[in-house]
């Protein structure tokens, strides 16, 4: 579907420092926008403040956490505190998916490739509420199958094995889908975290520096991704980085 992504007078704030003020943004169907800024200027916290609009996220653990698609006041936890929020964000329609994708490409113990695509698309969290539905529909319970079979079919999880084989071998990852996240190289786990978000299909991507990928994965990755069939539809996207603020 297309969606709208609309801020309103968003603010931020990290003990006595003012990361940004009254920041009014439109992000409308099939548009891109790039931010640029410097370290530490309150990028990610911008993306992930966005991302708590959705009622689906990339499963980041970090990930903001809003009350409601539209939400006047959010508390954001970091690791060295928390950030104060005002302001409206809100998604249209209230369905739609946001994605974010964080800076770094995390590795959990245990995990496959396969496990990781699956996470970092959505399609896994889709997958556990849809059984989650499913089981309480046996015991009788609220009618929420269809509506979370469909969130599954919308992020791609009938197909995202075969599609993840293509673009994994487009890329040039070197391994199969049952491979452990932690034993990859450096350049292989950017590849994976490439694949991740070319696999995606959520309506609005949040992209946290994705330059550091295609860097770390070397211009051939760069160069197989433009090659790659990835959506067949239009989606919304909002990148930052701090490259021309250094």
């Amino acid at each position: 579907m297309t969606a709208t992504l609309r801020v309103s007078g968003l603010s931020a704030t990290y003990g006595a420092r003012t990361l940004f003020s009254e920041l009014d943004l439109v992000l409308g169907p099939a548009e891109v926008i790039g931010l640029i800024g410097a370290n530490g200027s309150g990028k990610t916290t911008l993306l992930r403040l966005l991302a708590a609009a959705g009622s689906q996220h990339c499963d980041d653990p970090r990930t903001a956490s809003g009350t409601s698609a539209s939400a006047n006041a959010y508390e954001l936890s970091t690791g060295e505190g928390r950030v104060a929020t005002e302001g409206t964000v809100s998604l249209s329609p209230s369905d739609a998916t946001i994605g974010y994708l964080p800076q770094e490409t995390d590795r959990l113990p245990g995990e496959t490739v396969r496990d990781f695509l699956a996470r970092r698309t959505g399609v896994a969290e889709a997958e556990l509420q849809m059984n989650t539905a499913a089981a309480e529909l046996a015991r009788g319970g609220k009618d929420r199958y269809s509506a979370a079979l469909e969130r599954w079919l919308t992020l791609g999880g009938a197909d995202l094995d075969e599609r993840a084989q293509k673009v994994m071998a487009e890329l040039g990852l070197g391994v199969g889908q049952d491979a452990l996240t932690q034993t990859l190289s450096g350049g292989q786990a950017a590849r994976a975290g490439l694949a991740s978000l070319l696999l995606s299909r959520y309506d609005v991507l949040l992209l946290d520096e994705p330059t550091n990928d295609w860097i770390s994965a070397g211009s051939n990755c760069s160069n197989a991704s433009s090659r790659t069939p990835v959506r067949p539809w239009c989606w919304s996207a909002m990148t930052v980085s701090s490259w021309r603020a250094r």
